[in-house]
Order: C-alpha cells, then structure tokens, then sequence
C-alpha cells in the first residue's frame, strides 16, 4: 500500500494499520507514531487470510484490459477498445476506465508471471502463445449458463432477432459472431445472444420470445455473459448488430461441441496469427 502510494499520490500523507498494532506511516512528522505489531493473530479460513490468495489474472475487468493491451494491434472493427500505448497502470486505468487500483493489481501480476517486457518503454505483452493458452484454458474451464428461446413469430426471426439485440445490452456471441466479423465457416448452428444476466425476469420484456420447450428446436440460445465487462465493452457493430469482438469469440467458441475447436484454430490462423508472431520476445 505504501509503494503504492508513493508511485501514484507522492505528495499525499499515507498510513497504514492492522488489528495486531503494526503502524507504518509516510509522510512528513509522522514517525513518531509508527509501533510494531503487539501480538500475532491467527486468522480464521475465510477471512484475512484469503487475502493472501493470488489475484485471478483472467477476472471480467483483467480480461478487459487484456483487450485494451492488445488492441492497436487488431482491426477496430473486430475489437472496440481504445488504442494507446501505456507506459504505466494509472495511463492505463485511464484509458480502460478502471480504478487505478484494478489496473496497478492487474499490471503487477502480468509482470510476476513473465509476461511483460522488463525494458520497454510502455506495457508490453511477450510470451503470448503462453498467456493466450492459459486463457483460453481458464474460459474454457467456466460454466456455461444459457437458456434455448424461440420466436413467436418464427417467419420473422432474423428481424426479430435484430430488435432484441438492439433492445439493449444484448449482443451476437459464438458462431454467429464469427459470421458476422467475416471469420466464421461453421455453419447450422442457432445464433447465441449474450445478455448480461440469465433469468426469466430479464427477458420478461421481450413479447415475441418464449423459452424453448422440450423436443422443440430452438431459434437461439440465450447466454449469460461470461465476463460482461470484457463483452459489451469490447463489443463492435458488424452487419449493425452489436457483436461480440474476435478475441471473445476466440475464448467463447473453443469448447462448443459443434466444431468449436475447429472455429477456435480457424481464428487463430487467420487473425491472431500475426498478433503473436509478430509481437514475440525472449
């Protein structure tokens, strides 16, 4: 906390304190409050001690700013982020709109696993064939929560669908979204449309969609976003629907029985290919 402050508020006075009377101070004519800790305590599982857990480097708002590291090198019209360089976490919690603090956690956990440049002059991504594998695995790892949905009027489905995917935070994922982008070669599959939250309530609004019955072929599937910030921020408009963006796709399509895997390598091939080749150090 103290080299944090020091690095981002140099100029404000900072202390910090625990239960067990440990005081460390900075700033001007404040040593003399500084004690050590009185006593040791043992804290119960579930408490204190979980702060001790490593950070999830694959978390909604770190997958986001993943996006946002990786974007100059990625078309805007596969991936809507900004597109800078940053030389440190507050220029880049600046530009990801998030708390410096998310940022700082963030950057300092990218370079503890080796995958920040040690010299450059900005943050720079190296051993991305590594991170990419691990998050692709994490995403891969995650619950799918999805509903099958019909349209009422299923002679206007296609512009049904546009309306609910312009009702809102609502945007094309999966293999529908690799079409829409131009990458796509999977073909039969109903579309996938994430929402931010599953549940009846959320689509309760909707009055030309119904929940699938059993037997019944779906219109699409209704999907719960698995990271909702890394989606509809990075969320780009193909075809004038909102879609999601290549990297998600990426991550989303990998472990779909419907040659997911297939869709995943053909991404791979032909987008990101060059952004990790081209971008590779030590």
């Amino acid at each position: 906390m103290l080299a944090f402050a020091a690095e981002y508020t140099p100029a404000a006075a900072v202390g910090v304190i625990d239960l067990a009377g440990l005081r460390r101070f900075r700033g001007p004519d404040l040593g003399d409050l500084e004690a050590e800790a009185s006593r040791r305590t043992a804290w119960p599982s579930g408490t204190f001690a979980d702060a001790a857990k490593p950070e999830n480097l694959f978390s909604d708002l770190n997958q986001w700013m993943l996006k946002v590291l990786l974007a100059p090198e990625l078309p805007e019209r596969l991936l809507s982020a900004p597109r800078g360089r940053y030389r440190n976490a507050s220029e880049l919690a600046q530009a990801a709109n998030v708390s410096v603090m998310s940022a700082f956690r963030f950057v300092k956990q990218l370079g503890r696993d080796g995958f920040l440049h040690e010299s450059a002059p900005y943050l720079d991504l190296v051993r991305r064939d590594a991170l990419f594998h691990r998050w692709q695995a994490w995403s891969t790892a995650q619950r799918v929560h999805e509903l099958p949905m019909r349209f009422l009027f299923s002679g206007h489905a296609y512009v049904e669908l546009g309306r609910l995917l312009r009702s809102g935070h609502a945007c094309l994922g999966l293999f529908a979204a690799a079409e829409a982008l131009g990458v796509g070669f999977v073909e039969g599959v109903p579309p996938h449309v994430y929402i931010e939250r599953l549940g009846r309530d959320n689509f309760a609004a909707w009055k030309t969609v119904v929940p699938a019955e059993k037997g019944e072929v779906p219109d699409f599937f209704l999907r719960q976003a698995p990271a909702p910030q890394s989606v509809f921020r990075g969320f780009v408009l193909a075809t004038d629907r909102p879609t999601s963006d290549v990297l998600q796709v990426w991550l989303d399509v990998a472990s779909h029985p419907a040659r997911g895997a297939e869709q995943a390598e053909q991404i791979r091939r032909q987008v990101l290919a060059q952004l990790l080749e081209g971008r590779q150090h030590g």
